[in-house]
């Protein structure tokens, strides 16, 4: 039996539930794990893989932690797994130290990014402890992109020989038959700005993630006044934040920002769009950019290890310094005044995902993984 770990309900219905299925597609026993948070029921409810709910996330609390500790350690000794899959970095201290208190054979620790990078202080020093304590108590180290296992060798985190990627990276792939390009064409496009009220003629620039400063989302904001002030003719379209976020952040209302707050279905907003971006300071391997290359747009994003793993710059993408609005400004207003440069990235990303991305290809690597381990 195997256990995938994770504490989000939207990583785990993205990222995680397509590694569950694929195990039990496969004579492997698996189950997945995540905690229960009533504001994400919707993705929750969405999950039709064995799952169960736990308490698994660190808490400044050392009182909470040794509790959810406890509890998880009797779990493993009753259910005996073969192996667990722990993932992220905050979700899998808890799950590895447990399966190492209950010898758990086979523990691995699928880093899908890491924190420490983005951080100052001492909150880096915390996140990178946490990063070896993990890869510590795991067997086995899985990252999802070799950027981000270099790093993670160079830091000290992780012995090369106990860490891999598996293909060129990402946590599970993309499933390319949910990515179309018969949805993605110029019909397709038209009759999704029409619902979302975009003037047709519009430059759309799409962005996905939290309102938050290291996912970039401050940046962009500051970006999109230089570009409102520039150039008219811009829609600026978000997923993952609502209205109040951008004000939150501008102190008022930016002209021509539409915030869709979270979205189960991410693919029409694809296909509205002419570019998608992502100006973070730390990931590890964004599916944003990545579905946004399956999807053919023209991609931008910040010059970090994870997104240098996507964007190959200039051909599917540009990459940007982080935390520079002016120069993220300069670049979006490039790729609106080049419609053919938009289209030639486009094309090449989705030729890029079709050759190292398809979800076909990744569950191949992930089974010969387990194999190659002895989980099956």
């Amino acid at each position: 039996m195997v256990i995938h770990l994770i504490h989000h309900p939207v990583s785990a219905k993205k990222f995680v539930e397509p590694l569950v299925k694929l195990s039990n597609c496969n004579d492997i026993q698996a189950e997945l794990w995540l905690e229960k948070r009533d504001e994400f029921k919707d993705f929750t409810s969405a999950i039709d893989c064995p799952k169960r709910f736990v308490r698994l996330n660190l808490s400044i609390n050392p009182f909470t932690v040794l509790a959810r500790l406890i509890d998880m350690s009797k779990k493993f000794l009753k259910l005996k797994p073969t192996a667990i899959h722990a993932h992220q970095t905050r979700a899998a201290f808890i799950p590895l130290l447990a399966a190492l208190i209950a010898r758990v054979p086979i523990r691995i620790y699928h880093n899908h990014g890491t924190r420490y990078l983005a951080c100052r202080g001492i909150l880096r020093a915390l996140f990178w402890l946490v990063e070896i304590l993990n890869c510590c108590f795991a067997t086995h180290v899985i990252t999802v992109s070799h950027s981000i296992r270099e790093r993670m060798i160079l830091h000290r985190i992780v012995r090369q020989s106990t860490c891999e990627v598996l293909g060129k990276g990402s946590a599970c792939g993309v499933a390319l038959d949910e990515f179309s390009t018969e949805y993605f064409v110029a019909d397709e496009t038209r009759r999704i700005r029409q619902h979302l009220g975009i003037p047709q003629g519009n430059y759309v620039v799409f962005y996905i993630g939290r309102p938050v400063k290291w996912k970039g989302f401050h940046a962009l904001l500051s970006a999109w006044r230089y570009m409102e002030a520039s150039k008219s003719g811009n829609t600026l379209l978000i997923a993952g934040c609502n209205d109040k976020d951008v004000v939150s952040v501008t102190g008022s209302p930016i002209k021509n920002v539409i915030a869709l707050g979270y979205v189960k279905d991410l693919r029409p907003c694809y296909a509205a769009c002419d570019v998608v971006v992502l100006p973070s300071w730390h990931e590890g391997f964004p599916y944003s950019l990545l579905e946004g290359a399956a999807a053919a747009r023209a991609l931008v994003g910040s010059r970090i290890p994870g997104i240098d793993s996507i964007i190959i710059d200039n051909r599917n993408g540009l990459l940007v310094p982080v935390d520079k609005p002016g120069e993220l400004a300069d670049t979006l207003a490039v790729l609106r005044d080049n419609h053919d440069l938009r289209r030639r990235m486009g094309h090449c990303g989705r030729q890029y995902v079709e050759k190292y991305f398809d979800r076909e290809y990744f569950n191949k690597l992930l089974l010969d993984y387990y194999d190659r381990i002895g989980v099956w």
